[in-house]
């Protein structure tokens, strides 16, 4: 369970999930010296005093845990907007909308975590950053430190994207793959750990997109549920994607902040690729991962081990939500609707929360008066296989200047 001692007004504390003994913020060692647990972020007040940003994620700058107004290192992340779907009737509910975090700078979600960790990093004068990464989290993280003048070391999935590899080494920062690193739990649980542990060793912060080892990068996550409570404030259900955890447990804590001030909460639905469930069995308080090798194709959920298991545990449970299981070929069907219905082109992990929305429908566990947004997490062009797939290979045909009126009548 979530500990439920907070910070002083105005001021963030972190506090030990395990033992609840609390520190300064600071240090980049995130484990407890005392039980060895992970830490959590607690804020007592917002932050008093104007927001750091009239636009984007930081006019939410009184939940994050920035101090140094100075030390934002900004691409115009957030304020991303929530487009309503051609869908409502075919899932039998008031409206469906989605929460458009393709639209970011870099093209995912990921840049809310990397705008928050590279100014942490900014602020308390570290010179680099080190982390792990499926694609989106290390291409936001590798636009940031060159935004900021970093070093970046990362450590990828030996099967990244090219498309994704390719956008990471465009902005100048070091790459090695590793060999089981998101497939397998130990492999993954193993990188995580020795990484994390060097940073705080050497001084670097950790880029690793999950509140077990960097909660407070990972605060960024949560203004996603800022925003959607200012913009469409009638929602009942919120379909997030999972992969580590991060995305979720940030929907949970920023619905919890929002909550505090009396609004009405949405309900949070976690979806994930059947061939890498290991949500259902935390649930059930495995938090061991994967005991096989994790077998979808959906890049970015490719994460045999949650790597924050207990915050999305805690989001479900606090929101009477629950976590659905869909196959890759729901995926690649919902991100199809998306694109030729709504001219939305999301990768297919961004097209796995409204796969969920689908699957739910389909089975009866939505009500008709759901207002249901779904957080589409990264744009199509970040997986070129998976965009060619839905395009099509076919050649297509060629026509000389003379022939386009012979064309034009026969397709009137």
């Amino acid at each position: 369970m979530v500990p439920s001692a907070v910070g002083s007004a105005g001021a963030s504390v972190l506090l030990c999930r395990g033992c609840t003994a609390t520190r300064e913020r600071g240090s980049l060692d995130y484990r407890c010296h005392i039980c060895g647990g992970e830490f959590v972020v607690r804020i007592g007040e917002p932050r008093s005093g104007p927001a750091y940003s009239d636009v984007g994620m930081w006019r939410d700058s009184a939940w994050l845990p920035v101090d140094d107004r100075g030390a934002v290192v900004s691409l115009g992340e957030g304020d991303t907007p929530v487009v309503d779907l051609d869908a409502a009737a075919e899932l039998h509910i008031g409206s469906v909308a989605m929460k458009c975090e393709h639209l970011n700078p870099t093209g995912s979600f990921k840049d809310r975590i990397a705008s928050v960790a590279v100014s942490l990093a900014v602020e308390r004068g570290v010179t680099g950053l080190v982390g792990t990464s499926s694609g989106n989290g290390g291409a936001a993280a590798a636009a940031y430190c060159a935004r900021a003048g970093l070093a970046l070391t990362l450590f990828a999935l030996s099967d990244v994207v090219p498309q994704k590899l390719l956008q990471i080494r465009a902005f100048g920062a070091r790459v090695f793959l590793v060999d089981g690193l998101g497939h397998d739990a130990t492999a993954t649980e193993t990188a995580a750990t020795t990484i994390s542990q060097h940073a705080a060793a050497a001084g670097l912060f950790p880029f690793l997109t999950g509140g077990r080892y960097s909660p407070e990068a990972m605060e960024g996550a949560k203004t996603i549920a800022h925003e959607i409570a200012r913009q469409r404030p009638e929602t009942t259900v919120v379909y997030a994607p999972v992969g580590g955890g991060g995305l979720l447990a940030g929907l949970g804590r920023g619905f919890a902040e929002v909550a505090r001030s009396g609004q009405r909460v949405p309900r949070l639905v976690a979806v994930q690729p059947k061939g890498c469930a290991t949500l259902a069995a935390a649930l059930r308080g495995d938090m061991r991962g994967l005991s096989g090798d994790c077998d979808t194709t959906i890049s970015g959920l490719q994460v045999a081990q949650l790597f924050d298991a207990f915050g999305a545990v805690d989001a479900i449970d606090a929101g009477n939500g629950h976590v659905i299981e869909v196959s890759d070929a729901q995926v690649h069907a919902a991100q199809a609707v998306l694109a030729r219905s709504d001219g939305l082109l999301v990768e297919p992990a961004g097209a796995t929360a409204y796969a969920g929305a689908r699957a739910d429908a389909e089975r009866g566990a939505l009500d008709p008066a759901d207002r249901v947004i779904v957080i589409g997490t990264g744009a199509g062009y970040k997986d070129t296989g998976a965009l060619q797939q839905l395009a099509g290979l076919e050649a297509l045909p060629r026509v000389g200047p003379a022939r386009i009126r012979e064309v034009l009548d026969g397709h009137a």
